[in-house]
């Protein structure tokens, strides 16, 4: 059976690449092992996730309320259902839409384990026996998994990664949470504002150090004010398990001499390409030392007619360069002239949340670019005073010769939505100039940009 495409993964960077290809009129085939669509964005990661997190902010503003005197019958006490039944629906409900976009747009669904039998040849492997297809063009877009590092024994019961601990059947009194990347922080987090007792170590002396410092330390000061104990700058020695009266509690133990005990661990070690399986060999796709697959500019691997998106390519991962990164690499293709590569927007759902785009501080200084900053605190705006966020800020980097906007960057309540509009500015090549003169809303935490940019122009 031959396609145009097709494209081994429904993820994000695979149903994304998917959608294209069919716009273009092209016959298309995704191949999905167990035809669970959205991959670990939709059914472990991403949405799951964020729907938690939301409710226990829901959760802490119900609290938040209680200690003004606003009391509702309905209270209860919490339950883990309560917690995390909402990400059920919602996993449900946006796989039925990715579905409904797959039907509606002729996108093929096969479903099995698919490998490279040969250039343009991809063989599927099901209980019922094998498939072969054909392609012209074929994307790789099969995602990551959470890394288990050697030496702990992950049983997703007292140790967990980012997926098991999704399933937990109490929530804890304690929770050990290995690594200081983005999920780790995010969890940590969360599981705090539930008032459970967290401990976050990482081998690193900063967190997320891919963040402008401002955002580093408000975000490591916020996490501390929250009540989170971090273990910077510590290596592991070993995770283990021991018998309390309690019950059965995790055991970290670390190099400087420290144990922490904890009723669960989460080991957030970061996340490794899905690729093993693949037969990659067999057309000569190449693999970095991290495993994750080489491509150039435009997503093409080192082996014709094939290309690669998403998590399997490494830095950011995130499920919104994903999709950007499935399209582009169909559009690449086709033979269509992509648009020029732009700063992609990040964002971290830490609580408080964080996002960024463009530079650091620390990259204009690599780069010899002479710039100044403009800072706006959410508590200088009425909107921000009257959702009682005192830590939120936006600073605007900017270039000093021309006024041009290279960084956005944000933490407190809304940024990854505040973050589009610097975004737009950025993007368009405006200045800080076009914010400080700009109207916004009164009262909204988006004038935080002109008050941002006002304050740039009174630096220079």
């Amino acid at each position: 059976m031959g396609y145009d495409v097709v494209v081994i993964g429904a993820g994000p960077a695979g149903w994304s690449a998917a959608l294209q290809a069919a716009k273009l009129g092209q016959r298309v085939a995704v191949i999905e092992r167990d035809l669970l669509l959205g991959g670990a964005c939709v059914q472990t990661g991403t949405l799951p996730s964020k729907t938690l997190r939301h409710t226990i902010l829901q959760l802490v503003n119900l609290r938040r309320a209680a200690r003004m005197g606003m009391h509702s019958a309905a209270l209860r006490p919490l339950t883990i259902r309560d917690l995390f039944g909402p990400k059920d629906e919602v996993i449900e409900s946006h796989e039925a839409t990715i579905r409904a976009f797959f039907e509606r747009n002729r996108v093929e669904l096969l479903a099995g384990s698919a490998s490279f039998a040969g250039p343009g040849r991809i063989r599927i492997a099901t209980p019922g026996g094998e498939q072969l297809v054909e392609a012209r063009t074929v994307v790789i877009a099969t995602g990551s998994r959470p890394r288990h590092p050697p030496g702990i024994e992950v049983d997703d019961r007292i140790v967990c990664d980012s997926d098991s601990i999704l399933g937990l059947r109490v929530i804890p009194r304690s929770l050990a949470v290995l690594g200081g990347g983005v999920v780790g922080c995010e969890y940590a987090c969360m599981f705090a504002a539930l008032n459970v007792k967290v401990t976050l170590v990482d081998r690193r002396e900063s967190l997320l150090r891919f963040l402008d410092r401002d955002l580093q330390d408000a975000l490591t000061h916020s996490m501390r004010r929250s009540g989170i104990r971090l273990l910077l700058g510590e290596r592991l020695r070993s995770v283990g398990r021991c018998r309390t009266a309690t019950g059965e509690q995790g055991v970290v133990e670390l190099e400087s001499g420290r144990v922490v005990r904890a009723d669960r661990v989460l080991v957030a070690a970061g996340r490794e390409a899905h690729v093993g399986g693949l037969g990659l060999e067999a057309v000569g796709v190449e693999t970095d030392e991290a495993g994750l697959i080489k491509v150039d500019e435009h997503f093409r691997t080192s082996a014709p007619g094939v290309y690669a998106a998403g998590d399997v390519i490494g830095f950011p991962a995130l499920a919104s360069t994903s999709m950007h990164q499935g399209r582009m690499a169909v559009l690449a293709a086709a033979g269509r002239e992509l648009p020029p590569p732009q700063p992609l927007p990040v964002a971290i759902y830490t609580i408080p949340e964080i996002s960024a785009v463009g530079w650091t501080e620390d990259e204009c200084r690599e780069r010899g670019v002479p710039y100044e900053v403009g800072h706006a605190r959410y508590s200088e705006t009425p909107r921000g005073q009257i959702l009682g966020d005192s830590e939120g800020m936006l600073k605007l980097i900017f270039r000093r010769d021309d006024h041009r906007v290279v960084g956005v960057h944000l933490i407190g309540q809304a940024s990854a939505e505040l973050v589009h509009v610097g975004m737009t500015v950025l993007h368009l090549g405006g200045s800080i100039d076009h914010l400080a003169s700009g109207v916004f809303n009164y009262p909204t935490l988006s004038e935080a940009y002109r008050i941002a940019a006002l304050d740039g122009l009174n630096r220079l």
